[in-house]
């Protein structure tokens, strides 16, 4: 789960206190969820960091403000570098990083010209990855990428998955699984979702309503190097019938198992094909 926030941020350039970088209460983006994110895990590994696929992930955050009007100057590589003096600067351990661009100048209405803010946050986390993880089926339909561009890491898209992961713990669960206007299985809150039959992976073709992650990519990558087959098919419901289990996919959580998608029970964390794909993943990861 993830821990105490780091008080030193990287903001607009420079290094600064956390409190720095808050917006104002009249923040339209604070109001109307305007801004973007990205997450990002800098695993320590003996006397160094690892960051998988940084350049994708700042790319697709700096891609994603500049599709909604949020876009700014710094470049992909000057991220890269703050975000090396950021880790330098806080003790040494395994983070969760934050980046977010929004508009933090009292404004409730929208101006084209007001100008938008960069900050990278800094978090510690401390999961157990292994422990399998319980879902449902969210009665919130997954918000259609016709209606609000899902492949843009967008803050405000985010209160559909809030809602369905608040309905699902509610109701006893850890996560829910959410499903698109034609009734075809799209992800979990904030992962995309892998299904385990025999020796081969299930996941949803991609359509305007799922996610595609830079974990999710990874995953066909190594499937690919290990000679495992992973089919991209349009799923339902009825297709758990003949799954053996599942897992989620995200940063944050890496590879996490199915327990359950109910009424469904899963022992995936002790299935043989799950055991080799997390391996994998996980020599990856801790290089």
């Amino acid at each position: 789960m993830l821990g105490r926030l780091q008080p030193l941020i990287w903001h607009n350039g420079d290094l600064v206190p956390r409190e720095q970088a808050d917006p104002s209460i009249a923040s339209h983006s604070l109001h109307l969820g305007i801004g973007v994110f990205d997450g990002i895990m800098a695993y320590r590994n003996q006397d160094h960091y690892y960051i998988h696929r940084l350049a994708a992930h700042l790319d697709r955050f700096r891609h994603s403000a500049q599709q909604i009007g949020l876009g700014f100057s710094w470049s992909t590589e000057e991220l890269t570098s703050g975000i090396s003096a950021l880790l330098a600067a806080l003790p040494a351990q395994t983070y969760y990083l934050r980046p977010i661009a929004y508009r933090a100048v009292p404004h409730l209405n929208f101006r084209e010209e007001m100008p938008v803010e960069v900050s990278i946050l800094v978090v510690g986390i401390d999961r157990d990855r292994t422990a399998p993880i319980a879902c449902h089926v969210s009665p919130y339909q997954r918000i259609s990428g016709l209606a609000v561009p899902i492949r843009l890491k967008l803050c405000g898209t985010y209160i559909n998955s809030y809602l369905s992961r608040r309905t699902a713990e509610q109701q006893g669960f850890q996560d829910a699984i959410l499903l698109d206007a034609e009734g075809r299985i799209t992800e979990a809150t904030a992962a995309n979702l892998f299904l385990l039959q025999g020796d081969r992976l299930l996941t949803p073709a991609l359509t305007p309503s799922i996610f595609p992650g830079i974990t999710r990519a990874t995953i066909f990558e190594l499937c690919d190097r290990l000679g495992i087959e992973a089919i991209e098919a349009n799923l339902t419901i009825a297709d758990l019938n003949s799954c053996e289990g599942g897992f989620l996919a995200a940063t944050m959580i890496e590879l996490k198992p199915l327990g359950a998608i109910h009424p469904h029970r899963y022992d995936s964390a002790n299935h043989p094909l799950f055991q080799q794909i997390l391996q994998e993943f996980q020599e990856i990861m801790h290089q």
